[in-house]
């Protein structure tokens, strides 16, 4: 007989977070989110819309939320997120500030689009560690919108 929920039988996803690290720790750190499907839907790198627009105003309102964060450097692509962020003091879990980000967008982008499933399940990051790493990661924000093209989630 067919149960829904045996669970057993289906493949268990994988934590994309290093284990044993703890994601509240004052730190820097490079983060992609990705829209549902990759599907572009923020405008272009030169000209964000509507969407765009959204993500962007509350990428600059997440200090305002969490006051020991701050975020260095940032880049909204037609169908991703770039945030490079800092932890600085005793704020919330890194998880747990995108996961309020990315709901308060998808709250915002309802008015507009009530029937779009904005992103993407989950998000991947990097941990800085070096002064090195972080100038890397500025530049590649900085170049991302030139190399739109070339980009691995171009479509």
């Amino acid at each position: 007989m067919y149960n829904p929920y045996d669970f057993e039988k289906y493949p268990k996803r994988k934590n994309p977070r290093l284990q044993g690290y703890d994601y509240s720790t004052r730190n820097y750190y490079f983060v992609t989110i990705c829209t549902n499907e990759k599907k572009c839907i923020f405008g272009t790198p030169e000209k964000l819309n509507v969407l765009g627009e959204l993500v962007q105003q509350g990428i600059r309102k997440i200090p305002e939320h969490y006051p020991d964060v701050s975020v260095e450097h940032f880049v909204v692509m037609p169908n991703h997120v770039h945030i490079l962020i800092c932890i600085q003091g005793e704020a919330a879990e890194l998880g747990t500030i995108i996961g309020t980000w990315k709901a308060h967008v998808t709250r915002e982008a309802h008015k507009v689009r009530p029937d779009l499933k904005i992103w993407q399940r989950n998000f991947h990051d990097h941990i800085i560690r070096n002064e090195k790493s972080y100038q890397k990661i500025w530049q590649y924000i900085e170049s991302n919108p030139m190399n739109w093209e070339k980009d691995c989630f171009y479509e």
